[in-house]
């Protein structure tokens, strides 16, 4: 009889954390129709699971929550068990189930219907992973998936993500690794586009505040989907769609398409060019992947990249803001690889290739042109257009 119902107590965590076959799955429900102690038993495991879910930190509980979650706790005391190698083998596997629900990580918050007297299902539980100004956040989601959020970045999906589908939303930039499940693509939702995978591995960059959305592909397949856009990316290949072109896409304009897409691509081959446009959704093909995904692993690559543009990314990457009181050197492009320097040593790096100066003071870096090194920095540049 100990062994039978251990049994079915495996039975149910392995259920629970979507790991049952089947089989194990057929099991389980004859086992529920068999007696009203049986659906009881269910029902209190459930209950600690969805607990689970939204114990992220014992500070995000009333005292009241608390308690009653550690009563649900030692309603399962198997230590006490006689066969205590199988309490153990138990307690291990509720464990792992748990682990594989509840999400330990600096960042993240859960939306949770505070002052509710019942606890909510599994469907209504939403995490939001966020990636504060100046940081990072890594996750793995329950399939296996890993994601890096960029700084500035919120990412939300529901408790039941790879039950019945893999959808997350963001707002900012994130970097995926996709397991792949043919049945289930995993699927981001930002600015009014699906993105679509299929066991691949690509950058989205999607803040509110930009003018566009770009997704670079570095290896697998993802399709993008939305009004005026419905394109499949290829290895190597960026799209960037301007937001606009949804308005514009209700107009009468004919939407970008894999046919208008694999044309403009064949042109870029056979004139040997970088990137072409359609309909405001610029294509670009065979390019260094680095560039748009390098920030995950610490490193920061940028290529003829105006100081206007750079700007918006460092006030990002290092939570200040960013003053630049001479238009003049917006236009002045910068490429390099930075590898964690601080904020002053990629300052300094570039006051030798522009003629600016800067100061910080309590989180605003004022940059302003250096009028004595201007002369000098344009001479240098038309004697190597000469050249």
């Amino acid at each position: 009889m100990e062994n039978l119902e251990l049994k079915y107590k495996l039975l149910i965590v392995s259920y629970l954390s979507n790991q049952a076959t089947e089989n194990e799955k057929k099991t389980l429900l004859e086992w529920l129709k068999a007696s009203d102690e049986n659906n009881k038993l269910f029902s209190e495991y459930k209950k600690i699971f969805e607990l689970s879910l939204i114990a992220n930190y014992k500070s995000k509980f009333s005292k009241g929550r608390s308690e009653d979650w550690k009563l649900l706790q030692n309603k399962i005391d198997f230590e006490k068990n006689e066969n205590h190698q199988k309490a153990r083998k138990f307690t291990f596997y509720l464990k792992i189930a748990a682990a594989v629900l509840v999400i330990f990580f600096a960042g993240v918050s859960i939306h949770w219907f505070l002052g509710t007297k019942s606890y909510p299902s599994i469907s209504n539980v939403e995490y939001e992973v966020v990636a504060p100004l100046g940081g990072k956040s890594e996750i793995v989601l329950t399939d296996g998936t890993k994601v890096w959020l960029n700084a500035g970045t919120r990412m939300r999906y529901r408790a039941d993500y790879g039950i019945s589908s893999r959808n997350v939303s963001l707002e900012g930039e994130g970097y995926f690794l996709v397991v792949k499940n043919p049945q289930k693509p995993f699927i981001v939702m930002t600015s009014g586009y699906k993105i679509k995978a299929f066991g691949t591995s690509f950058n989205v960059k999607a803040y509110p505040e930009e003018k566009s959305v770009t997704t670079t592909l570095v290896e697998g397949i993802v399709k993008i989907e939305g009004k005026g856009v419905n394109v499949s990316l290829k290895p190597k290949q960026v799209v960037i769609v301007n937001k606009e072109v949804t308005k514009l896409a209700s107009n009468d304009k004919k939407p970008v398409t894999d046919n208008s897409v694999k044309t403009k691509i064949s042109q870029l081959i056979s004139e040997d060019q970088k990137d072409t446009s359609i309909n405001d959704v610029t294509i670009a093909t065979n390019v260094n992947t680095n560039i748009y995904t390098s920030w995950k692993d610490n490193l920061w690559i940028i290529e003829s990249e105006p100081l206007k543009n750079i700007a918006v990314i460092i006030e990002r990457k290092f939570n200040v803001t960013i003053d630049i009181k001479s238009p003049e050197l917006n236009p002045y492009t910068f490429t390099g690889k930075f590898n964690n320097e601080t904020l002053e040593q990629i300052l300094d790096i570039f006051k030798l290739t522009a003629p600016l100066n800067y100061t910080i003071n309590k989180g605003v870096v004022t940059i302003r042109e250096e009028q004595k090194r201007r002369a000098t920095y344009n001479n240098l540049i038309n004697n190597q257009m000469s050249n």
